[in-house]
């Protein structure tokens, strides 16, 4: 059985980009020695698969359907249900959906997430990638009584309970909740050396044997999350 980088030989092999003028965006490795090719537009894909499938290898060639993308609205009213919410997007912000083409105009509610303040709510939506483009640009649309605040959602998943990745907290098979300051075992609202005003000790950067441990769990500049955030934006069409 060839392994992952075998396969990724007899693609490069088979492609030539250097020689065809091929243009590839990107590449990487995927489970069970899958190799995923990601290029900017459709010409370019479908010279990748001509030249694979004239290659004569035993290489299947399968295109993805990469996922919309997601944005948050900040601070919704609660008061306000998923029907309410893309009413009132649609209603009044119809100057920004103006001229949509119909395979465009696709919005869903996809979660919510509980916001500071206990009369609002954070709701995320799953939408085309040319709503994303105008609704990540405007910043901000109106909302009922409010104008809120819109941007990108990570389609990142952290789990709450272990702090790992890919997983909810639902579906988590560790049974301890793990500290996001220090990694301990127990909830970060009840640990010690966060309260005592010790550094915190990413789990997770810990776990990878990094160097650089000294932030939270959390933090968007952790180099964990950031691996993981390019392989989960990559499955994701924004344009």
């Amino acid at each position: 059985m060839e392994t992952g980088e075998e396969v990724l030989e007899k693609i490069r092999t088979a492609v030539n980009a250097r020689e065809e003028g091929i243009r590839i965006d990107r590449i990487r490795k995927g489970k069970d020695r899958k190799i995923i090719i990601g290029c900017e537009t459709k010409e370019e894909i479908g010279k990748v698969k001509e030249r694979i499938k004239n290659a004569g290898t035993n290489l299947t060639v399968e295109e993805v359907t990469n996922k919309d993308p997601l944005v948050v609205l900040m601070e919704v009213l609660k008061v306000n249900t998923n029907d309410d919410v893309l009413k009132g997007l649609r209603n009044q912000n119809g100057h920004l959906l103006k001229g949509l083409r119909e395979e465009d105009d696709r919005v869903e509610v996809k979660y919510r997430k509980r916001a500071r303040n206990l009369l609002t709510e954070h709701v995320v939506l799953k939408v085309s990638p040319e709503i994303w483009r105008r609704l990540t640009q405007a910043k901000g649309v109106h909302m009922d009584l409010q104008r809120i605040r819109v941007a990108d959602q990570s389609p990142l998943i952290q789990c709450a309970r272990c702090l790992g990745y890919g997983h909810t907290r639902r579906l988590c098979e560790t049974t301890e909740d793990i500290c996001s300051h220090c990694g301990g075992k127990h909830l970060s609202s009840e640990c010690e050396k966060r309260k005592d005003g010790n550094p915190p000790r990413c789990t997770n950067c810990s776990g990878a044997g990094l160097e650089t441990v000294d932030h939270s769990a959390f933090s968007r500049e952790c180099p964990v999350r950031r691996r993981w955030e390019a392989l989960a934006r990559a499955g994701v069409q924004y344009c």
